[in-house]
């Protein structure tokens, strides 16, 4: 895979990771704004996704290349047979179920 391709995919990876974190915290503000959260709580759940948020980019800064690749693909249901043949034993360790 090339450069390019592979920082697409994280790109597409690390959005997909931040907007799920994201869903939860628009919900609140869909909430504080009907009156069901009070203010001090929504200022709370803002802080809890910053927390969040700094743990995505520990994720996306720390983690090594090839398996930051390797964990995109699997979560956006992109592996191969190459992947499977080189990293079999490392994703099943990771939970992946090849389902062909």
């Amino acid at each position: 895979m090339e450069r390019q391709q592979e920082r697409e995919l994280i790109d597409e990876y690390h959005k997909l990771v931040t907007e799920q974190a994201l869903e939860p915290l628009y919900q609140s503000f869909l909430e504080w704004k009907q009156g069901t959260v009070p203010y001090f709580e929504l200022t709370e759940r803002i802080h809890l996704f910053h927390k969040k948020n700094q743990e995505i980019y520990k994720e996306f800064e720390y983690t090594g290349r090839n398996e930051l690749v390797l964990v995109a693909k699997m979560k956006l249901g992109r592996i191969d047979e190459n992947d499977i043949a080189e990293y079999g034993w490392l994703l099943e360790r990771w939970g992946y179920e090849d389902k062909k």
